[in-house]
Order: structure tokens, then sequence, then C-alpha cells
């Protein structure tokens, strides 16, 4: 009984740790106030918060009890099509915070090829999609 308590306890903690530390990266990168600001929704930033946090604790919620909601397949595109439109704001937030492309582009001298780093870059990540969803993910 005492080791069932002990592993809520400490799955409750890594929960707690790993939910503050996603919302201080989100928070880090602005990328909910850049995002109503390109859309001009300033005034929806509230809402989008809030369902920021209620998705990922209904997430988390649904995986850690085994929850599954069997959906058609072309809900399970539009669910995919904006996980990954997530994951792509993610990660171009990540790439503008650090700049990483201007550093790039400077050090090695490349201004003349930008846009063909950016259409590599870009081709890289949907082939390497591709790759894990078509191939490794049967």
């Amino acid at each position: 009984m005492l080791l069932k308590f002990l592993a809520v306890f400490v799955g409750f903690s890594e929960g707690v740790i790993v939910g503050t530390a996603l919302i201080a990266f989100l928070t880090i990168l602005d990328i909910v106030p850049r995002l109503a600001q390109l859309t001009d929704t300033e005034n929806y930033i509230k809402v989008y918060e809030m369902a920021i946090a209620v998705t990922v604790t209904t997430i988390s919620l649904s995986n850690f009890l085994g929850i599954h909601i069997h959906l058609g397949k072309i809900m399970v595109c539009i669910v995919g099509f904006l996980m990954g439109t997530f994951v792509g704001l993610l990660a171009s937030a990540l790439t503008e915070v650090t700049n990483v492309i201007p550093v790039i582009v400077s050090r090695f001298m490349l201004y003349d090829y930008i846009k063909y780093i950016f259409i590599a870059l870009a081709g890289g990540k949907v082939i390497g999609a591709l790759i894990y969803w078509i191939l490794l993910n049967q």
C-alpha cells in the first residue's frame, strides 16, 4: 500500500514538473502572443491560453488513464494536421528565439542561399515526418 502511494506521489510530481516546464517553455518563446498578433486576435489571448491548458490536461489524463477515442480517418487527418502545425510553430519559434538561421548564414556567408536553406529545412521536416509516420510507426 505504501509503495502504491509513493508511486502515485512520484507520478503526480513528475506530471506537475513536466507541465510546468511546458508552460514555461511556451511562455519564454511567446508563442501565444505572437500568434495572436499575427492573426489580429489579441483580445482572445486568454482563450488561447485556456485552450492550451485544458487540452494538455485532457490529453495527459486520457493517456494516463488509457482512454482511447476512435475517430474516423478524416478526423485523424485533421487532428494530425493541427498537431503538425503546432509542432512546426514550436520549432520555428525555437529557431527564431535562438537565432540559429542568422548565425549560420553569417558564419558561412550564405546570404545568397537563404531561400534554399529554408526550402531544405521544410523539405527535410516533411520527409522525416513521412518516413516516421509511413515506415517506422506501423
